[in-house]
């Protein structure tokens, strides 16, 4: 039985990992999926659960934004990291944006 409140897109971007207002790492990896509540995340980082962390986006389509989330969930698959992200802030021109894309990517 599905879950999930949104439809899920597969998509995948390189990103960088922010924490307390600074960048932290940049990283390459990718978003295996993403809806409006949040994303599946896999990277090489290994990060601690519960961390509050802003992706800055630049997704197909000219999309460009930043994303607040917390890691909600991870698993080490070999040698990267899959992390399970819950949008924490998405402000109100954020919202349709994310919106539009994940309609276009599953309507592929």
């Amino acid at each position: 039985m599905e879950r999930r409140k949104s439809p899920r897109a597969p998509v995948e971007v390189n990103f960088q990992l922010w924490k307390n207002k600074k960048v932290k790492k940049k990283a390459k990896g990718s978003i295996k999926d993403i809806s409006l509540d949040g994303m599946r995340v896999e990277t090489d980082l290994s990060l601690p659960m519960g961390s509050d962390i802003v992706f800055s986006l630049d997704l197909p389509a000219e999309l460009k934004f930043n994303l607040a989330g917390k890691i909600v969930w991870q698993k080490k698959e070999e040698k990267k990291y899959m992390y399970g992200i819950r949008f924490s802030e998405l402000n109100i021109t954020e919202k349709p944006k994310l919106y539009n894309f994940v309609l276009a990517t599953l309507s592929k």
